[in-house]
């Protein structure tokens, strides 16, 4: 074989090269694909030129096109849960409850800077029925249970959160703070994007901490009045 030979061709690599496919950078572009242009409008084939490979390849890898959304998807839903993870170790002091809050808060709108397009999907597919919102709810909220819920409850159960439910705070979250993420274009076009996207989603996220703690003069007042 020659050196020529040997060297891997120019354009798009062979269908059977394992190594062509860096599934990282496919789930990612697959993601900003489905965000974009919904279920429907996206295609295989688009994702596969967008990435340099073969359609074959692509479809050689994950097998259909709804395969391949659930694998992007599951990937940045995986991504965000890993980053809310990320918490320090637990204290006796009830105060660190609240500062666990706003650190997994933090963590998850930084984690929304590697999979900004999760949030604009999830916009697209939470507006309407579908097989593929309930593949969302069941994978990721029915069977899987977010730091967010965790400390959320024990912070009710201290006294210091508000008796709300956690799809309250999650959706702020998500679609509050991380919007200042995912929705850049946006703010562009509002001519409020000056700011570092990190840290004014930070910001709103420990603004949704705040939120949460009940205040504790209005229940003062509150008991007042209820006593005869």
């Amino acid at each position: 074989m020659t050196d020529s030979s040997a060297r891997r061709r120019r354009g798009r690599p062979p269908l059977d090269d394992e190594n062509a496919v860096d599934e990282q950078e496919c789930l990612r572009v697959a993601l900003e694909a489905f965000a974009q242009s919904g279920f429907d409008g996206t295609s295989v084939r688009e994702v596969a030129r967008t990435l340099n490979i073969s359609h074959g390849l692509l479809n050689a890898k994950f097998g259909s096109k709804r395969a391949l959304w659930e694998a992007a998807v599951d990937h940045g839903m995986e991504t965000l849960h890993a980053h809310m993870s990320r918490l320090p170790e637990k204290s006796a002091d009830a105060g660190d409850i609240v500062e666990r809050m706003r650190i997994a808060c933090r963590n998850f709108v930084v984690g929304l800077t590697e999979m900004p397009a999760i949030v604009r999907l999830m916009n697209v597919e939470g507006a309407s029925p579908s097989d593929r919102l309930d593949h969302i709810a069941t994978k990721f909220f029915r069977r899987r249970t977010w730091p967010l819920q965790i400390l959320l409850r024990e912070g009710q159960q201290a006294g210091l959160f508000r008796n709300v439910h956690p799809t309250v705070p999650f959706t702020l979250l998500a679609h509050g703070a991380g919007a200042l993420v995912a929705l850049r274009p946006l703010l562009h076009a509002a001519d409020a994007a000056q700011n570092n996207p990190i840290q004014d989603a930070c910001e709103a996220a420990d603004i949704i901490v705040q939120g949460l703690l009940v205040d504790r003069a209005l229940m003062a007042d509150s008991s007042a009045l209820d006593t005869p």
